[in-house]
Formats: C-alpha cells, structure tokens, sequence
C-alpha cells in the first residue's frame, strides 16, 4: 500500500487534502494542527487512515503534554483505521491508547524513528520484539543513515523479516530513498509518498506520482 501523510494546519484543509489523495490510506499528521477542536470532522475523511500526533521528542511537530497527545489520539479511535504510537512514549500512557484501539478493532503502528543515525542489525531486531511485546499489530522502524551500508542494513530487515508482524522499514534522506521505492516489492506492509513537492513529512520522500512511475518501471 502507498501512504500519503496529510499536513494540514486545520482540519477543513485536512479533509480536502486527504478526499483529493490518490494512495490506499492517508496518514493524518494531527500535530500539525494548529486547533483540535474540529478533531471530529476528520471522519468525513473517505479513505482509510491513520492517526499519528508525533511528538518533538520524536521528530514531530506537537509540543504539548503528553497527556493531551495521547488525549488527541484517543479521540480519533472513534473514526480511524489505525493509530500509531511512539514505542518510547510514556509505557502507562501507550498501554492506555493500545487498549482502547485494541476495543475500537483499530490496528496498532508502535513506531521507533532515529533521526541520528541506524542501529545495528541485531539492534534493530530487538526494537521489533519491543514493539511486538508493546502491543503492536504493525511493526515501524525508521533510521537515518550514514552511509550505504546503513541503507543495506534495513533492506536486510525487509528481506529477513525477523519478526512475525506487519513491518514497516524505512531509510531517511536521499541516501535511503531507495528503501522507500523497494518497501513494497520486498513486501513491506506499506511506504509512504508525499502529495506533491514540497508536501514531504519526512527527508527523502518521493511524491506519490514518481513513485507509482518507478514501481511500474520495475514491474
């Protein structure tokens, strides 16, 4: 599947963006809101989607409490298909969201980004079985590489699977782009793509277009 995140400072801008996104699911970036108030209007959203409220700590634009991110999220589990969580939020907090998606039957993303750097392959492994401990029906890693072989690294994670979940792998920056072109062929639960220039949530994100372009190219 293709991801398309929405960031959007409200959720009438939201909603239009998403309705008009031409991918399998869209990515509500809810910390780019700048009032949550309208939060319950993102149902009118046609496609299926996820919910995520990163927070700063984890390269996200929500400077809140804790309290209130969670609170956020919780809302949107009325409405939402899946929601993700930050394996290194607050353990009582996460325990608190995944039990009440797990009773809504939304699916759980427990995500782990490195914006510094990419841990080693064994490394890697043991933040997957934390996640699946944690509670998650998918699996996310996201690493910043140094160097080629640091992109090697997570394609070896796609092609292995070391865990018996969902995974999404990903590489930062130009230099881990090819992850997200070969996230899908290897089997990958989904990669994302930006609506246009200039609309990436992340360094190294192809539009959706060129990314459909390439992916057919391949095929």
């Amino acid at each position: 599947m293709i991801c398309i995140p929405i960031i959007e400072a409200t959720v009438g801008g939201m909603v239009s963006k998403a309705n008009s996104a031409e991918a399998d699911l869209v990515e509500l970036r809810l910390d780019s809101l700048k009032d949550f108030s309208g939060i319950a209007k993102l149902k009118k959203i046609k496609r299926k989607k996820i919910a995520t409220c990163m927070p700063s700590w984890e390269g996200g634009r929500f400077r809140g409490s804790e309290n209130e991110r969670i609170g956020i999220l919780m809302k949107t589990l009325e409405f939402v298909d899946y929601v993700t969580v930050e394996l290194k939020t607050k353990k009582t907090l996460r325990e608190r969201l995944i039990k009440k998606a797990k009773e809504k039957k939304v699916k759980v993303i427990v995500a782990f980004h490195d914006f510094k750097s990419t841990p080693s392959y064994e490394k890697i492994k043991k933040i997957l079985n934390t996640e699946k401990s944690a509670g998650a029906d998918i699996a996310k890693i996201v690493f910043t590489p140094k160097n080629d072989m640091d992109v090697l690294t997570v394609i070896k994670v796609m092609i292995k699977k070391p865990i018996d979940l969902p995974l999404i792998a990903l590489s930062m920056g130009e230099l881990g782009m090819v992850t997200r072109i070969l996230a899908l062929p290897l089997g990958a639960y989904l990669t994302f793509a930006s609506l246009g220039e200039g609309e990436e949530s992340a360094p190294g994100q192809l539009t959706v277009k060129n990314l459909k372009k390439i992916l057919s190219a391949i095929k």
